[in-house]
C-alpha cells in the first residue's frame, strides 16, 4: 500500500480498490478530483455511499492535519 498504486494489488476487491484510489486522489490533490473519479466510484457505490466516503476521507484528512499541526504525540 505504501508504494504508489499499491491499491491495485489483488489483495483488494474492485470496490475497495476504487475507494482507496479515490482516497489517494482526494488526499493528495483535492482540486484534481474530476468526473472520471466520481464515475469510477459510481460503478461500485451509490450516491449516498459516495457522499459518506468523501465525508470520511475529509474527516480523516482534517484530523491528521490538526494532529500534525499541534504535534500530537502518537501512542503506539
Amino acid at each position: 500500500m505504501k508504494e504508489p498504486g499499491g491499491w491495485k494489488t489483488s489483495l483488494f476487491k474492485p470496490d475497495e480498490q476504487a475507494a482507496i484510489h479515490f482516497a489517494e486522489r482526494l488526499t493528495g490533490y483535492p482540486g484534481g478530483v474530476d468526473e472520471h473519479d466520481i464515475d469510477a466510484l459510481g460503478k461500485h457505490f451509490d450516491q449516498e455511499q459516495i457522499v459518506e466516503l468523501v465525508a470520511i476521507i475529509a474527516t480523516a484528512n482534517l484530523t491528521n492535519r490538526i494532529n500534525e499541526g499541534v504535534k500530537t504525540p502518537v501512542d503506539v
